[in-house]
């Protein structure tokens, strides 16, 4: 089955699948999507995304709580 994904970084964040929305509701997966759809066809390293996620503030568990997040989205 082919699947339809639409994103919208303008204004609010929107994201669906065949029509539906699949937005996270926590705030730091929605920062990841955000950040992954605005680069959308490039790496982008795990530093920039625990620096998106937690600026000067990054705790120690932040590799694994990223890894986290990053399934959530999968």
């Amino acid at each position: 089955m082919l699947m339809a994904m639409e994103i919208d970084v303008l204004g609010p964040l929107g994201a669906r699948v065949n029509g539906l929305s699949i937005v996270p509701t926590a705030g730091k997966p929605r920062q990841i999507l955000a950040l992954l759809a605005i680069r959308a066809g490039r790496v982008v390293s795990v530093e920039t995304l625990i620096e998106e996620v937690w600026g000067d503030a990054v705790p120690r568990s932040a590799a694994p709580t990223l890894q986290t997040y990053i399934l959530q989205l999968r």
